[in-house]
């Protein structure tokens, strides 16, 4: 009888503790949202708009920010090194 109070009291303990981890993760997943919310308000955008222009590297194919592109011949370059070693 006692081995069953015992496994009984454990079972419930766990239970317990189960739910309180998952209301503290629902709460933090709400404050969350509503954190994100409030900055995209505050900042006027969404995320789609956030981030800049990237372009692909005609040599080697890595993309890059725009800003930072070295061109030649019309066309963008990761870096001098991709620009000097393409040679069409």
């Amino acid at each position: 009888m006692s081995r069953i109070l015992f496994f009984l009291g454990i079972f419930i303990v766990i239970a317990v503790a189960w739910s309180i981890s998952r209301r503290r993760s629902e709460l933090t997943i709400k404050e969350r949202d509503e954190l994100e919310e409030l900055r995209r308000t505050q900042k006027g955008r969404t995320p789609a708009a956030v981030g800049e222009p990237m372009e692909r590297c005609a040599h080697c194919g890595t993309y890059f920010p725009k800003r930072d592109a070295v061109h030649r011949g019309g066309k963008s370059y990761c870096s001098a090194e991709c620009r000097d070693a393409d040679k069409s």
